[in-house]
């Protein structure tokens, strides 16, 4: 509940900037030092003033450590603290999502707090909030939280028609509902507010300007407008990687909310998604942006330019410094040096290839491969024994090339197999120094191409020979180009249920 809930993202304290990583590898750098320190101080400036985020770790003086859970269960769900001049206690301003806090059930409220409490106490000095007139009168919220906040759980009777459309089961939309309306306060900032600072109800995740007043929350509803196009499973993807089905990367506020749900199971993200497939649909495109063409009228897009994916791949320097270099490019290979460059080759090299550097000559590199050869498929390179991991395809001259040790029997498939190496040339483009750089790539490949519909199996789901079929039965439903392609496949091949990672430091 501490971590859907997104306590630390307005409570933690600030400090010097230190890089957190999402589920997919990538980094973000929001402003602050660790993740339990809950010291507050975080300024947020909205058009009512400036909010100065409270202590809330347990420090007994400037934190809620001498708080009693009674007194913490009515912060969270009526919006009133236990200090302040008052004997009723203190108005809260709804800046701190109460407003969907009221719906957490007793139980889940007991252990957040408690949860709290085993963290490290800091000390803080944090000024008073400072407000614009009327707002820095806090007895106007009380009039505010009874006027608008009604202690209740929202009503929520899950259809079994949308369950059925889903293929879920209600208790499935029941603990979307439970975690995105109450813990995960999602609407709290993906809905307008009316000047009284209340979300309107037929509005409601149809997305909104931020507080800063510096950007847009987007429309979340299942509308075209919003994110209707993005499947249960995208929806869950996005909430573990921050990657969303065209591939954009959540930023900003997002960004340190992808870091929270990341951390829940993969059962709660699904749930979430789910459930956000059921809320209404609502037309209200992001400002600058036209709304859908909903007419007869056909308007075909202009071509794009047929382009080269960028592949990460290292410097010069880098490459002419290493012993061992890996194929990004499908790279085309020579027996003879004086041949590199030319037309003709005599074979290809397939990408994450490893290649060991053998010599160096003019912008040329002789590289060592090594793998296994099948009897009778001279004309192929594995990278294991046993696993169909395509390495290199060879021509006429390189078979007769190739070294090959006594061919051996695999005990799981009772096929021959010979470890061989064969010694070629190269140029030294479109390669890369480190493996986990191809990684991370493949794995934003994965995420970007895959996770558009389907739930991500982990990469351990499959044998390495069930990825080929598996992956190439979707490609048609996809843009990939031929070399991200074998990249995508190389690497869920080498990281699956049968093969071990040739880099255990790379992002899984």
């Amino acid at each position: 509940m501490f971590v859907i809930g997104d306590c630390a993202t307005c409570h933690v304290s600030p400090g010097a900037e230190n890089v957190l990583l999402l589920a997919n590898g990538r980094a973000v750098t929001p402003n602050q030092d660790d993740q339990l320190l809950l010291g507050g101080g975080r300024v947020l400036e909205t058009e009512f003033g400036a909010f100065h985020m409270p202590n809330i770790s347990p420090h007994p003086e400037d934190g809620i450590g001498a708080w009693s859970l009674a007194e913490f269960t009515r912060a969270m769900r009526e919006g009133v603290g236990p200090d302040g001049l008052l004997p009723d206690g203190r108005n809260l301003y709804p800046a701190f999502p109460y407003t969907s806090y009221q719906r957490m059930t007793a139980n889940d409220v007991r252990d957040m707090f408690a949860y709290i409490q085993t963290l490290e106490p800091v000390a803080s000095d944090i000024p008073d909030h400072d407000l614009k007139f009327p707002y820095n009168i806090r007895r106007g919220v009380g009039v505010w939280r009874l006027a608008f906040l009604d202690g209740q759980p929202i009503e929520y009777s899950p259809s079994t028609e949308a369950a059925a459309a889903l293929s879920v089961e209600p208790d499935v939309l029941e603990r979307g509902h439970y975690l995105v309306e109450g813990p995960g306060h999602c609407a709290e900032c993906h809905s307008p507010r009316t000047f009284m600072g209340t979300i309107p109800q037929d509005m409601r995740y149809a997305g909104g300007a931020n507080p800063e007043g510096t950007g847009y929350f987007p429309n979340i509803t299942p509308d075209e407008t919003g994110i209707g196009f993005w499947s249960a499973n995208s929806i869950a993807n996005y909430l573990r990687t921050g990657i969303s089905p065209i591939n954009k990367v959540a930023g900003g506020d997002m960004a340190d909310v992808v870091h929270n749900t990341a951390q829940i199971s993969d059962a709660d993200r699904f749930a979430m998604g789910a459930y956000m497939k059921t809320v209404p649909a609502i037309d209200k495109p992001a400002p600058g942006m036209p709304e859908p063409n909903l007419t007869p009228e056909i308007v075909m897009l202009p071509p794009s330019a047929t382009q080269v994916p960028e592949l990460p791949t290292s410097g010069a320097g880098e490459i002419e410094a290493a012993e061992t270099v890996y194929v990004a490019h499908t790279k085309t290979f020579f027996i003879d040096k004086a041949a590199v460059g030319t037309a003709d080759g005599d074979g290809k090299l397939l990408g994450a290839t490893e290649l060991a550097v053998v010599d160096r000559e003019d912008g040329r590199l002789k590289v060592r491969l090594d793998g296994w050869q099948m009897p009778e498929a001279e004309r192929v390179f594995y990278a294991e024994q046993g696993h169909r991991i395509l390495q290199a395809i060879l021509g006429d001259a390189a078979i007769e090339q190739v070294s090959r040790q006594e061919s051996m029997v695999d005990p799981d498939t009772q096929q021959e197999w010979a470890r061989s190496s064969l010694e070629v040339w190269i140029d030294d483009k479109d390669m890369s120094t480190e493996l986990s750089a191809l990684w991370d790539y493949s794995a934003d490949l994965y995420n970007a191409s895959c996770g558009t519909c389907h739930a991500l199996p982990v990469k351990d789901h499959y044998l390495a020979n069930q990825w080929i079929g598996n992956l190439n039965s979707m490609r048609r439903f996809t843009s990939l180009g031929d070399d991200q392609y074998r990249l995508l496949l190389a690497y869920l091949q080498n990281h699956s249920k049968d093969v071990t990672s040739r880099d255990p430091g790379a992002v899984e």
